[in-house]
């Protein structure tokens, strides 16, 4: 039924609103199981030999206090919180293993170059290091930038590991396990 045909002209206008509003709630959830769908698919493809890294930063973790209002909290220098999770394949019986890797800096700059030395600290520490990996991530310009892809290129010369694929998801639309490590993280 067309509520425009059953209203008079100046419900019209906000009608036309509520409809935009639906609209863009639908292709969030579109969207977010379509990321969702992604993360799965990625799982479903790791073996014994691989790994994924799911990464993300906290905006900044402020030294006071968790609750204050917008006007505090812009313009404010806090720590930045990068978050490796590291999802492996045992060898022994075929269970997932996660891994969280969180690094800390005083600097709140999220750039390439903090982001490429979390992601070496990771590779370093690796006992075993897996034979290629898939990274995940959101779409941000610390992720999404020519410093960052030209270091991840040296990978395998450093590492003798493959970066097989980058998912890059869109910025503000998906919620990654790494969000919930962050909720865990904040609220300690």
């Amino acid at each position: 039924m067309d509520l425009k045909i059953n209203l008079a002209p100046s419900h019209h206008e906000e009608i036309q609103e509520y409809q935009d509003r639906i609209f863009y709630y639908l292709t969030h959830q579109t969207r977010k199981t379509y990321l969702n769908a992604q993360f799965n698919a990625a799982l479903l493809k790791l073996n014994e030999d691989g790994a994924i890294l799911v990464i993300d930063y906290k905006m900044k973790i402020l030294p006071k206090t968790a609750r204050e209002i917008k006007q505090e909290f812009f313009g404010k220098k806090g720590w930045a919180l990068h978050t490796v999770l590291l999802y492996t394949k045992s060898r022994e019986n075929s269970e997932i293993n996660i891994q969280a890797i969180d690094h800390w800096s005083t600097d709140a700059r999220q750039d390439a170059y903090f982001t490429a030395s979390s992601l070496h600290s990771v590779m370093e520490s690796l006992e075993i290091k897996p034979k290629w990996i898939s990274i995940i991530s959101d779409n941000g310009p610390h992720y999404h930038n020519s410093e960052l892809m030209i270091i991840m290129s040296k990978w395998y010369e450093w590492y003798e590991v493959q970066v097989k694929k980058w998912i890059f998801l869109e910025a503000g639309e998906a919620k990654t396990t790494v969000d919930s490590h962050h909720a865990q993280v904040c609220n300690l």
